[in-house]
C-alpha cells in the first residue's frame, strides 16, 4: 500500500502542477489583442505578442482582431439634389484601436461593430449625395466623394474605440 502511495501521490501531484501552468499561459498572436476578464470584468488588455500569465480557474481570456477588416454595405438607392436615383454599393475598411473602449460600448462584439459602422456610413453616404447634383457625384469618384462622406463621418467612430480607415464606392450607378 505504501509503495503505491509514493507512486500514485507524485504522478497526481504532477499531473496537478501541469494543469495550473497549462491554465496560466496565455499566448497572444502579433494580429490579436487578448482580453483578460476575472469574473466578468476586463482586468487587462494584452496588445503584445507572446506569453502571458493569467490565475488559472479565475482569470478568463478572449481575442479581438488588431487586422485591418472590410464591411460592404448593402446596395442601396440614393437620390441627388437634382431628385435624380442612383445606387451606391460601398464598402468601409476599419480596426479596432482601442479595445477596453470597443468592448465597453459594443460589447466587444463584432456584428455590433458593423451594425454602427452600417447605420452611420449609409446615413453618411444618403446625406453626402443628396447634397451633390448627379454630374458632380459622377465626377467625384475620384475619391472626391469618398473623402466627403469621410468628413461627413467625422470622428463618431472615435466614441467605439474604432477607426474608419476608408470608405470607397465600388459601384456608383444609374438605376
Amino acid at each position: 500500500m505504501k509503495k503505491t502511495v509514493k507512486i500514485v501521490l507524485p504522478i497526481l501531484l504532477g499531473v496537478l502542477i501541469a494543469v495550473v501552468l497549462l491554465g496560466s499561459l496565455v499566448t497572444t498572436r502579433p494580429n490579436e489583442y487578448t482580453i483578460v476578464k476575472q469574473f466578468g470584468k476586463v482586468v487587462r488588455v494584452i496588445d503584445q505578442p507572446g506569453l502571458s500569465l493569467k490565475t488559472p480557474f479565475v482569470q478568463s481570456t478572449s481575442t479581438l482582431p488588431k487586422t485591418e477588416m472590410l464591411y460592404d454595405l448593402a446596395v442601396s438607392d440614393v437620390i441627388t439634389s437634382d431628385k435624380k436615383s442612383m445606387v451606391a454599393d460601398s464598402f468601409v475598411l476599419w480596426r479596432i484601436d482601442d479595445p477596453l473602449l470597443f468592448i465597453k460600448t459594443l460589447s466587444g462584439n463584432i456584428a455590433n461593430a458593423e451594425y454602427r459602422i452600417d447605420t452611420i456610413v449609409y446615413n453618411s453616404l444618403k446625406t453626402v449625395i443628396s447634397s451633390m447634383k448627379q454630374e458632380n457625384v459622377i465626377s467625384g469618384r475620384d475619391g472626391l466623394l469618398a473623402q466627403k462622406i469621410m468628413d461627413n463621418v467625422g470622428d463618431t467612430f472615435d466614441a467605439y474605440g474604432i477607426t474608419v480607415l476608408a470608405i470607397e464606392t465600388k459601384r456608383l450607378d444609374l438605376p
